[in-house]
């Protein structure tokens, strides 16, 4: 597995409303309505994350949860992370934004 180019990481957070680095990790932070909003939603990503055999970093304060990505291997972002960030961004966008 490779590091990917700047030019692929500034591609890819385009397409991931909220997101950012930070300290070369691809990051996002979101508040829910509830505590089990949180919990329920890394229960969710920790299974996909099983999936991939691909972990991220994840912070839970009360309603508030953020997820943390890297490639701890090469020691950068890789493909794994923006296929998990997408899983994260595309499952929040289905369960807790509004069409209305």
């Amino acid at each position: 597995m490779e590091k990917l180019s700047s030019e692929s990481i500034e591609s890819a957070l385009s397409n991931l409303d909220g997101w950012f680095l930070n300290e070369g990790q691809l990051c996002v932070l979101y508040q829910l309505n509830s505590f089990m909003d949180a919990i329920s939603f890394a229960n969710l990503v920790s299974d996909k994350s099983e999936h991939l055999n691909h972990h991220p970093k994840i912070i839970i304060d009360f309603n508030k949860i953020e997820f943390n990505l890297i490639t701890h291997d090469i020691g950068g972002l890789s493909k794994l992370d923006i296929q998990l960030a997408k899983f994260i961004n595309e499952t929040y966008n289905e369960l807790f934004i509004s069409e209305h």
